[in-house]
């Protein structure tokens, strides 16, 4: 046997053995993943602020394993969920982003700018050609952080209401499954009645969201007790 042919056999050997290595480790990744999810849904619950949680132990690289899995938007979605649970904590109703600050203007300084970061951070979600339930779920929170927003900024009742219900009424059309969604839009409506005159809210803007992608986006309907006013 010449020598080229030992070069390549030697060559072509290798090269089975790495992919046979790499696949193994893939498909133990694959395993690692499952289920983390619901490992990080029982963070969020419990107010963690570990967003670790969302990426399990795996051999291959952390970003090479997520890619083959497909779970990167359930990941940064989840890690901006667990963030939005944190940053609201065990108040679920009124201006949480003064709760525990006790006249502390660095303090609620400090809130008003994660407000902020976090408003952007779902309004790109929900422009995002990810998929229609998880641009929902980020219209929807983004809309819970918008109401917080403008009611900081000492706006007006009827154009916070109606801010805020251009935001719910898009998260529906985006997810007609979005219960909790419907749920605070009608709430929103009840309230916004009486200051209108009984005449609707102005339709919303058109969104430049896409439309939807064929990404799975789990992580928004699995961690549903997030949102909400």
């Amino acid at each position: 046997m010449s020598q080229r042919a030992i070069v390549i056999r030697t060559s072509v050997a290798a090269f089975l053995a790495c992919v046979g290595i790499v696949s193994a480790f893939a498909a133990r990744d694959v395993l690692a993943w499952r289920g983390q999810t619901a490992h990080a849904d029982v963070a969020i619950a419990s107010f963690s602020p570990d967003l670790s949680v969302w990426r399990p132990h795996t051999w291959l690289p952390a970003g090479a394993s997520e890619w083959l899995v497909g779970a990167g938007d359930d990941v940064a979605f989840g890690q901006a969920l667990q963030h939005f649970q944190v940053f609201r904590g065990h108040q679920q109703w009124g201006l949480f982003v003064a709760g525990g600050v006790n006249d502390q203007p660095n303090v609620f300084a400090r809130r008003t700018l994660e407000l902020a970061q976090l408003e952007f951070t779902f309004e790109q979600f929900a422009d995002s050609s990810r998929s229609a339930q998880l641009r929902s779920r980020a219209r929807q929170l983004h809309g819970i952080l918008l109401y917080q927003h403008l009611i900081l900024q000492g706006g007006d009742a009827k154009t916070t209401l109606e801010r805020t219900i251009a935001d719910f009424t898009q998260a529906v059309r985006l997810d007609p499954g979005n219960a909790t969604a419907k749920y605070d839009l009608e709430g929103l409506l009840y309230l916004y009645k009486p200051l209108s005159n009984g005449k609707p809210p102005p339709p919303p803007k058109n969104s430049s969201s896409t439309g939807a992608s064929n990404g799975q986006g789990g992580s928004p309907g699995s961690s549903g007790g997030a949102g909400g006013f």
